[in-house]
């Protein structure tokens, strides 16, 4: 039977066998060659200060009470978690409506941690002369293409971007090429700092220095940056984001926060400052883009492999460890115990 790296307990793997169920009439059958996982959000979901007792009603659009046993709501062996947020490899059957592939077609999409990704053709796509590590973050780039696009960022604009996970490098890469003036960064990590530097940051800053909102507004004449992008999932690191905003800009949260808000002074700069904030599309779910449907998440897809296979998106560099399948149910304790090692993994099945 194939096999599959799945969340089996609180930031732990297991290798366990599936099987295939039958392949829709708009579904394609892969031979995965390589897919990646994006661990931030996941483990965030370890934390169950946001959803104890609760879960997110998609009709409605809000939290209610969950009746469920809370043992359920959390990853066991007998209750596993998925693992993967993109893949590639080759197809190797084609249900019979489906038109955009055909058996042998090389595709990247959204799929799973798993020898064999069972996929609706529509969340697939031609990987052609892609590089693979490439390709493969096109997930958490999806996310970062809204953070700006949806921000409104205009050519000349200055922006901040706080935490540089695989998120925030991508932001990076996308506002320079969207036209960004000057590009201020903070992050914990050294090995980030210097990667989001060869993204087009121009200023590189350690985030827990002191003063740095200070010296954002310095480094952005004074005033503060026009939009800043929030991604650590840290009420402190969206209290920096406010603090390095001017008066009427605009704070894209585009963190995963966790529990009541520690940290967070709302009557502060947000509020003297008469800042604006939004969440991107790309976080939570049940929700079109802003500007749907001339865009939707095909086009967005499409544009961000088209913009990667030009070189105009960089993601060199974030997926900087590779496993086996083996070697993948290390992963978790990899991250947890050196996570300035780890920016974004993959795991190849070609060996």
């Amino acid at each position: 039977m194939p096999k599959r790296l799945a969340i089996t307990g609180h930031y732990q793997g297991s290798i366990l066998e599936y099987a295939d169920g039958p392949l829709g009439a708009d579904e394609i059958l892969v031979r995965t060659e390589m897919a990646s996982g994006k661990h931030g959000t996941m483990f965030s979901m370890f934390d169950p200060r946001t959803f104890e007792d609760k879960r997110f009603d998609p009709e409605r659009h809000i939290i209610v009470y969950d009746e469920r046993d809370a043992s359920v709501r959390l990853p066991s062996p007998q209750h596993p978690w998925p693992t993967g947020t993109s893949g590639l490899g080759v197809v190797e059957a084609v249900g019979a409506n489906v038109s955009r592939f055909a058996v042998g077609d090389r595709v990247v999409g959204l799929m799973d941690i798993r020898e064999t990704n069972v996929v609706d053709q529509s969340k697939a796509w031609r990987l052609g002369d892609l590089e693979p590590l490439i390709a493969l973050c096109m997930e958490p780039a999806y996310v970062a293409f809204h953070c700006v696009r949806e921000s409104n960022l205009r050519y000349g604009d200055t922006v901040a971007v706080i935490g540089l996970g695989a998120l925030g490098l991508l932001a990076v890469s996308i506002a320079r090429e969207a036209g960004a003036a000057k590009i201020i960064v903070a992050d914990l990590q050294p090995s980030r700092l210097a990667l989001a530097k060869s993204f087009g940051a121009d200023h590189a800053l350690e985030a827990r220095m002191e003063g740095l909102p200070e010296l954002v507004r310095e480094l952005s004449g004074g005033m503060g940056v026009d939009i800043a992008i929030e991604l650590t999932g840290a009420y402190a690191g969206l209290n920096t984001a406010i603090r390095c905003t001017r008066v009427g800009g605009l704070v894209c949260s585009a963190g995963f926060y966790q529990g009541e808000a520690q940290g967070l002074f709302l009557g502060r700069e947000y509020h003297l400052n008469r800042l604006s904030m939004l969440v991107p599309h790309g976080c939570g779910w049940g929700h079109e883009p802003r500007d749907y449907p001339f865009w939707d998440e095909d086009r967005a897809y499409r544009t961000i492999l088209d913009m990667m296979g030009q070189g105009r998106l960089s993601a060199q560099g974030i997926i900087n460890r590779v496993y086996t399948l083996d070697e993948s149910v290390n992963v978790f304790q990899d991250i947890t115990q050196r996570p300035d090692e780890i920016i974004k993994f993959a795991v190849d099945f070609r060996s």
